[in-house]
């Protein structure tokens, strides 16, 4: 099948729809790893395609069970990923994570309450109503016609900062594919299917 495009509306959601099971599969691989560490929910958001210009698009949002069961009780969404599919994010953060890849990941302890004021209104703060109080977030570096770019973001949940935290950050990198680590399933697969776009990596 051929590359589709990263973008929001209703045309472009149909077209990511076309990819999204292969997404689930890789995001459910990065929970399961991820989740002897402390993680309760994971999610991706990648670049609009062809746009150097840092405008991010949701792609997936995983959670373990118990974490959804506390986000049920709240929202009517069956699956969060699905649902958000193609859904225009931007933030601090994002932007944030994009301008140091492959230098360093981006945290956020949700307890300081000044750091909420970063959200944005219509942002669903999913993670927060579920006790999940501590990200990391890290740029995600893949090759596009030949080219490397900053081309999203991958966000990993706690519920308060991990003991092992350079267990998690190795373990991350991987899934980014920062220098010195090989292609991961992640970067693999949106190289194949998906148009990039993103910041050229430098």
């Amino acid at each position: 099948m051929p590359k589709v495009d990263i973008g929001t509306g209703v045309e472009a959601k149909a077209q990511l729809e076309t990819k999204w099971e292969g997404i689930r599969k890789i995001t459910e691989s990065v929970l399961h790893e991820l989740k002897f560490l402390g993680a309760r929910q994971v999610n991706l958001r990648l670049n609009q395609s062809n746009n150097q210009e840092k405008r991010p698009v949701f792609i997936d949002w995983l959670a373990l069970p118990h974490v959804y069961a506390r986000i049920a009780k709240r929202c009517e969404e069956e699956d969060m990923g699905r649902c958000r599919l193609g859904e225009p994010t931007p933030s601090k953060v994002y932007d944030a994570g994009l301008a140091t890849a492959g230098k360093r990941l981006i945290e956020r302890d949700w307890e300081w309450k000044q750091l909420l004021k970063e959200k944005r209104v219509e942002s669903k703060m999913a993670v927060q109503k579920a006790g999940l109080m501590y990200q990391r977030f890290i740029g995600i570096i893949a090759e596009e016609s030949g080219t490397q770019r900053c081309a999203g973001l991958l966000t990993v949940s706690f519920e308060r900062k991990p003991k092992k935290l350079k267990e998690v950050d190795e373990r991350m990198k991987k899934w980014a594919s920062w220098p010195g680590h090989p292609k991961s399933p992640l970067v693999k697969y949106v190289e194949e299917n998906f148009v990039l776009g993103g910041p050229l990596f430098k």
